[in-house]
């Protein structure tokens, strides 16, 4: 197993254009939360020494100081840290303090995942998070001065009303910050979101798409001129700072997935946690039985397919020796006639030992999966 992912999905409030499994809960709902992620662990008896440990949400820091010592403890428990290389923790920086921060140390965390979105108050409060106002530096402090290495943050762009001096400042002032690696996402307006409500109300505009393709330019040129290389289509890191437990994704290795909501996949095998804090709860504090609402294994096709739709978004592409060992075919026999038209476009370049998208490839990365993905359902097994 390469990585071991852990939700925690409680938050202060939901953000205005987040569909991810999160909600706002009450002190008891947190301490049955952990009791059930404990027993989740017992149950599951699953042998964990991963090399990424990665605490997502909602908003792990929502927690308090004790109970985020708790949950490093069920971990100690259930996971051998020894070859663990990389610990990372999701933070929004207003629910930070000295004390978590020192929790988090104790823990063994390395790596503090900042979402920060903007330093902008308009945009904050556009996106719901007007409560982290002027907190990110400090909660950088608290991070560092507690000890933990490694400072990434998130910034999101293509927001209704940004220009790209209100972009350029917010790089700037995430890179003055220190910051060794930033994901940077364009807003995607989600289904029943507040925001995607908001712009079907007409009380928004959507960023015009030159516009965004101009942002996205500047956000490499200024991450690049700082030392932060692209290595996936959204994220940028100083050599040897990239994001081990992403990758780990991207390159479709092995993960599991513990907490409400969460999912795994082992060996083309996806597992999938009710994403329901109660729910989950109650099957494994009440019901004795593990919260598994999915279980689906992929054929060779919708592996090489889920291989190239994240494997495409890195620098690096799609290994070809991985696309043939997860497909059963290689992938000059399967995606000929696509992979060679992309290529004269100059969307695509076709190495030795892998298959990447170009800059140019990069800016229109669905399409480019679309067309491989056409072609590759008529030559996998399904």
């Amino acid at each position: 197993m390469s990585a071991l992912y852990v939700h925690v999905p409680f938050c202060v409030r939901k953000c205005e254009y987040c569909d991810f499994y999160s909600e706002a809960a009450g002190e008891r709902d947190i301490e049955r939360y952990l009791d059930a992620l404990e027993r989740e662990f017992r149950l599951r008896h699953e042998s964990l020494s991963p090399r990424t440990l990665f605490i997502g949400g909602g908003t792990p820091t929502r927690l308090s100081a004790a109970q985020l010592t708790r949950l490093g403890q069920t971990l100690r428990r259930h996971v051998d840290f020894a070859r663990l290389s990389e610990f990372t923790v999701e933070i929004n920086p207003g629910t930070l303090d000295e004390r978590k921060a020192a929790s988090l140390a104790d823990m063994g965390v390395t790596r503090a995942s900042f979402g920060v979105q903007s330093f902008d108050a308009g945009f904050l409060k556009q996106l719901g998070r007007v409560y982290e106002v002027g907190k990110a530096e400090s909660a950088v402090g608290l991070a560092r001065g507690a000890g933990i290495a490694r400072i990434s943050m998130d910034l999101m762009f293509a927001l209704p009303g940004q220009t790209l001096e209100q972009l350029r400042e917010d790089l700037r002032r995430a890179l003055v910050l220190g910051s060794e690696h930033l994901s940077l996402y364009a807003l995607t307006y989600e289904d029943d979101t507040p925001l995607t409500l908001a712009l079907q109300r007409g009380e928004i505009e959507p960023c015009p798409e030159e516009l965004e393709r101009e942002m996205f330019s500047l956000a490499g040129q200024t991450c690049a001129a700082s030392g932060l290389q692209r290595y996936e289509v959204s994220n940028f890191a100083r050599p040897g700072a990239e994001c081990v437990h992403n990758l780990a994704y991207w390159r479709q290795d092995n993960w599991r997935g513990y907490g409400a909501g969460a999912h795994g996949m082992v060996e083309g095998e996806i597992s999938e946690n009710a994403a329901d804090h109660a729910a989950y709860a109650r099957c494994l504090l009440e019901e004795n039985r593990l919260p598994i609402v999915r279980r689906e294994r992929l054929s060779p096709a919708q592996r090489a397919e889920t291989l190239l739709l994240m494997g495409l978004r890195l620098s690096e592409g799609v290994e070809l020796a991985k696309f043939e060992r997860l497909s059963g075919s290689p992938f000059s026999a399967v995606c000929v006639e696509s992979s060679r038209a992309l290529a004269r476009r100059g969307l695509l370049e076709l190495g030795e030992t892998h298959v990447r998208c170009t800059d140019e490839g990069l800016l229109v990365l669905d399409r480019v999966i679309l067309e491989l993905a056409s072609e590759l359902g008529a030559g996998v097994a399904r």
